[in-house]
């Protein structure tokens, strides 16, 4: 099949996540994959670079396998603040318009909504190309402007009642997306992946630990981006609680955003240097090093209208490393993965820092929810069937029958 990924963020910028890894698994097995993104991270290449209208092409891309190759396409833009985006969603529609005619693409795979969404479906309509949405967030409650969140709102409800098929990442999600407008027939769930040979359980990097002064006691870990939900904030000022119990512990931070500022103040409030570590945005290759350095995982998100119904992807990374889990209940994660037989410990802010400890303090809970804890995410989440799995829904959209 020749397959199209449409998204409206810097794919060559952006961390790795599922979109990269889908398509790049696609691509090894033998389809041809395109992908359209927006240089969402653009910055001018001196005072006079106002960028181009002219579309860039970079051919045999790879961020998750190196023996990927995934056909970038980016439409140009105007490289000025307000209209940056704004030209770019007027390019769009022509460019998602002559690929899918020059590259005959049997099926799109969309991830975005105002920049491309209603562009690609628009496209799509007239060669009958048909067009599935892939839901992993809630969207407009990710845009803090609140008129803009309402208008990216009206463009989901349009969005999930004209495309083909939506594929969600969880049965919150797939409720969701159906009171919003998409048919319930044509609403499908497809869980978030893993590469298990990738993500395994592993032996402890010595060389990570020296690097980060973490000593030798206990690593809690935390990866992915600091959004302003994601709640650290209120287990920095609770992790002395944890340090009463297991001075020799450590706070490992492995990711950048837009909290990290606070954050950073909130450690040194504490007189916590040392202490709690954030390292920055690490390599994708390097993620199962860091994870394999932690006795216990954590994802401390705040329960908002942004994460009620989400499944984030940092928890399979987590479990298929037979890593233990203590998590916030997030509605959207515990209608997948219910509790202590999945390797995940539920705590909310309250009581997170005491779980936490607990399981510090016993190397046998450890174990018996590590091992829960990979074995779920082998035979739920292993990329080896989600993408079986997807590969038979876009060729039976595309009228083919069967996967090549």
């Amino acid at each position: 099949m020749n397959i199209l990924f449409v998204h409206e963020i810097d794919w060559l910028r952006k961390v790795v996540f599922e979109i990269h890894t889908l398509s790049e698994l696609l691509s090894r097995r033998g389809h041809r994959v395109y992908a359209i993104d927006y240089e969402s991270m653009w910055a001018r290449d001196g005072a006079f670079d106002f960028g181009s209208l002219k579309t860039k092409v970079v051919e045999k891309v790879a961020r998750s396998y190196p023996d990927a190759a995934v056909t970038l396409i980016r439409p140009g833009f105007i490289k000025v603040p307000g209209l940056s985006r704004l030209t770019a969603a007027c390019t769009h529609r022509g460019v998602i318009r002559r690929t899918i005619k020059e590259k005959a693409i049997d099926v799109i795979i969309l991830y975005s909504i105002p920049t491309n969404g209603l562009q690609t479906i628009g496209a799509a309509r007239g060669p009958g190309v048909p067009v599935v949405f892939r839901s992993i967030d809630i969207l407009h409650e990710l845009v803090s402007n609140s008129l803009l969140s309402r208008l990216t709102l009206w463009l989901e409800k349009k969005i999930y009642s004209r495309v083909d098929l939506v594929l969600t990442i969880s049965p919150r999600l797939s409720r969701y997306v159906t009171e919003k407008g998409a048919p319930p027939e044509r609403v499908r769930l497809l869980p978030l992946g893993v590469d298990t040979d990738l993500f395994r359980p592993g032996t402890e990097d010595a060389g990570l630990r020296r690097q980060w002064g973490l000593g030798e006691g206990p690593v809690v870990e935390f990866i992915g981006t600091l959004f302003d939900f994601s709640g650290l904030d209120d287990f920095i000022r609770r992790f002395p609680e944890v340090l009463k119990r297991v001075p020799e512990a450590r706070l490992l931070i492995v990711g950048d955003g837009p909290q990290r500022p606070r954050l950073e103040k909130e450690i040194a409030a504490a007189g916590l240097g040392g202490r709690v570590v954030i390292t920055g945005f690490q390599p994708f290759e390097a993620m199962p090093r860091y994870i394999n350095l932690a006795a216990v995982c954590i994802n401390t998100f705040r329960l908002t209208e942004a994460t009620r119904d989400i499944f984030p992807t940092k928890i399979v990374q987590y479990l298929a490393c037979g890593r233990p889990v203590v998590a916030t209940p997030l509605p959207g994660m515990q209608s997948i993965v219910a509790g202590e037989g999945q390797g995940v410990v539920y705590a909310g802010a309250e009581d997170m820092e005491a779980r936490v400890a607990d399981l510090l303090e016993s190397a046998e809970k450890r174990r018996e929810l590590g091992r829960a804890a990979r074995e779920y995410a082998r035979q739920t989440h292993g990329y080896d069937g989600i993408v079986k799995e997807l590969e038979a829904v876009l060729a039976e959209l595309a009228g083919r029958g069967k996967a090549i």
